[in-house]
């Protein structure tokens, strides 16, 4: 340690969705040690839980911040920008299910003449 340099040290910890070159911080702690003398000292974060469930790189809402983006952390197919799936479910966590699917009336064209019935 060089003379002029202070003896507090700050450290911050931070959680990403989605790894850390993500931009979606989703948790954060901060804590300043001082050092009068040398030492050692030692800091348990226990209370930094951001379980992402599915695996999925995504966690719910909630925590401190409350900035998790994954609506369903019980289904790694769901998470913000997954492909949404016909099957009754957000799967792309926009709030809405089966977004862009069009709900049109088939007929069987049993005479094969290119028009149904």
């Amino acid at each position: 340690r060089k003379a002029d340099w202070a003896r507090d040290v700050e450290i911050t910890v931070r959680v990403f969705e989605n790894g850390c070159r993500a931009e979606q911080l989703v948790d954060e702690r901060k804590r300043t040690f001082s050092f009068a003398s040398a030492g050692r000292q030692e800091w348990l974060l226990e209370d930094l839980h951001t379980a992402d469930e599915d695996g999925d790189g995504f966690v719910p809402p909630g925590g401190p911040m409350n900035r998790g983006t994954d609506c369903d952390d019980l289904r790694e197919a769901a998470f913000p920008g997954a492909p949404e799936l016909c099957n009754g479910r957000d799967d792309n966590c926009d709030g809405q299910m089966e977004t862009g699917v069009v709900n049109k009336a088939w007929y069987l064209d049993g005479d094969r003449d290119g028009f149904g019935l």
